[in-house]
Formats: structure tokens, C-alpha cells, sequence
């Protein structure tokens, strides 16, 4: 597999800390071990208007999601990608749920905030051939792998995905140009920053309301949030929905993952918390506090008042 040789050799390895700090001082707890890890180059900006065809669905041992090989058959440079294969620019994106090897992904940079309503029109005529002349050309070169050529050949794109960008996942588009209702995700705070918002495995965020400039957006939290229009999303929901489901086989299963275990602190020492020590097995012998004596119940509060100005 050419395609894979090359991509190992691209990965960089990743700097276990242990949960410490600079100075060397514990600043997060049980962490700490743990399978060795590479880091994968995510594009998470996208900011090129490009059209591409999704090579394969990866496992991504940094984050919760899955992730996208995707080779740019159009807009993309050399210099743009972050892998070579084959002289054809390829680069990893965040995965959308029901996202298929071999499907077309678009990174539209297209049109100013509008100020229609709830519907956003589709591409005109000439952007509709434009995309299928793409995905033709797509087709016919086609060097990756067999899976990826198997899947172009058997499930072609209907019209109306390429006629109308909106219905399609795993596009990326400006806010402005996306229907209210549409489920976003990897949402950008301030153009051209890259995608900070909403990249958990099966998180997404709704278009709530759309004005001139700014687009009114409802997080997974709930909260709603005002976002310049400008800013870039991704059609759909994050890949993986699956994740908060998965159990722990054994024990070891969390060491892999670098988490190391939890110890009560009555079975610790007086030095190293206030509820160790004793002679046989305590209670603690005073409420329940931090290794730093705060109360951890009744309601303490350990917010900072905010001085009025």
C-alpha cells in the first residue's frame, strides 16, 4: 500500500507529560502510561475551495471521532496538503457520521452573507455540471485503493447532492450559506481561526437563526451562541456516535488509555492527604475535603465573586 507507506513515514510521535507540568508538579491527576501514540496532521481550517473523494475512514488514537483520508482532485496544491501520495495532495479531515469511502467532499468558499430566509437556493446550472465534470475526471483517474475505486464505480453521486451542497455530509461551507435547521459541526469562532466548536465524537450544533452578518447557533450544551456568518462548518454530525457507549473490558483497558487509578484518600497518608493516616480503617475522621482541605460538599462555593466595577 503505497498510500499507507507514506503516510506512516509522515506521522510524528506524541510527548507523554503524565499529567505534569513544566515545573515538573502534578497538575492532572491519574494520568499517566499508556499506548504509544502518533499524531495525525487534522486539516481543520478547509479554507481552500477544493472538491475531493474520501479515500478511507481512519481510527484516530488523539481524539473521540473518527477521521478522513481525502485525496483533492481540484483546488487543493502541493503545498496546501499535508501528504504527498503520488503526486496527488492528500490530507486527513474530521469525519462526519455516515461518511463512505468514496463519496465527493466540497470545501466551498463561495458566496457573501445573504439575507434570505430559512432556505438557502441550490448551485446554479453551471456549478452543477462544473462538479459532475469533477467527479467524472475523479472516475476515470482514480490511484488509490481498490476499496476507494470499488465504491466510486458502484455508488455514484445523484444529482441532487451535487446540484445542492447542503444535503451532503462532510461538506464544509461558510455559515451564510447554510439552511436554517441544518445539523454543523467543527464550527470556526472567528473566520479563517479553523474549527474549535463542536469536534466530539456524535456532537453537532444547530443553525437556530440567520441575520446579515451573524448566525445564531445551538451548541450540544444547549447554550446558543452568535457566530459571524463568515465563520466555516461542516454539514452533519460528528462521526462515531457511538463512543459514550463503549465499556471497559478490564482494567488494563483504561491503562491503555493512559489512565492510571484512582486511590481514596483515607488509604493514603496524613502528608499526602487530610483523611489518611490512623491506626486500622477510619472514616477520615472530619468532613469530606480536598488534598488542599476545601469542602467538597454541602454546597461549598469555590467560584471567585467578580468585583463590581
Amino acid at each position: 500500500m503505497k498510500i499507507a507507506k507514506t503516510l506512516v513515514k509522515a506521522l510524528t510521535g506524541k510527548t507523554v507529560t503524565a499529567g505534569r507540568n513544566s515545573s515538573g508538579r502534578i497538575t492532572s491527576f491519574h494520568r499517566g502510561g499508556g499506548h504509544k501514540r502518533s499524531l495525525r496532521e487534522i486539516d481543520f481550517k478547509r479554507d481552500t475551495s477544493s472538491v475531493g473523494i474520501v479515500e478511507r475512514i481512519e481510527y484516530d488514537p488523539n481524539r473521540s471521532s473518527r477521521i478522513a483520508l481525502v485525496r483533492w482532485i481540484e483546488g487543493v496544491g502541493q503545498k496546501d496538503a499535508s501528504y504527498k501520495v503520488d503526486r496527488a495532495p492528500v490530507n486527513y479531515i474530521l469525519a462526519s457520521h455516515q461518511m463512505e469511502v468514496g463519496s465527493m467532499v466540497v470545501n466551498s468558499d463561495s458566496s457573501k452573507p445573504s439575507t434570505t430566509g430559512s432556505l438557502r437556493p441550490a448551485q446554479n446550472a453551471d456549478s452543477f455540471l462544473r462538479f459532475q465534470e469533477l467527479f467524472r475526471k475523479a472516475h476515470e483517474n482514480a490511484e488509490g485503493t481498490d476499496e476507494a475505486n470499488a465504491a466510486i464505480t458502484a455508488a455514484p453521486l445523484p444529482p441532487a447532492d451535487l446540484l445542492d451542497l447542503n444535503s451532503k455530509v462532510g461538506n464544509c461551507m461558510p455559515l451564510a450559506d447554510i439552511r436554517m435547521g441544518t445539523w454543523i459541526h467543527s464550527i470556526e469562532c472567528r473566520p479563517g481561526q479553523g474549527a474549535q466548536l463542536v469536534r466530539a465524537a456524535g456532537t453537532y450544533a444547530k443553525v437556530v437563526k440567520e441575520s446579515a452578518s451573524q448566525c445564531l447557533v445551538r451548541l450540544p450544551s444547549g447554550a446558543e451562541k452568535v457566530i459571524d456568518s463568515r465563520c466555516r462548518a461542516t454539514i452533519g454530525i460528528v462521526s462515531n456516535p457511538s463512543h459514550g457507549a463503549q465499556e471497559l473490558r478490564k482494567a488494563g483497558h483504561s491503562r491503555w488509555l493512559g489512565w492510571r487509578p484512582v486511590v481514596r484518600g483515607v488509604a493514603m497518608n496524613p502528608v499526602d492527604h487530610p483523611h489518611g493516616g490512623g491506626e486500622g480503617r477510619t472514616k477520615g475522621g472530619r468532613p469530606s475535603v480536598s488534598p488542599w482541605g476545601k469542602p467538597t460538599k454541602a454546597g461549598y462555593k469555590t467560584a471567585r465573586k467578580t468585583p463590581k466595577a
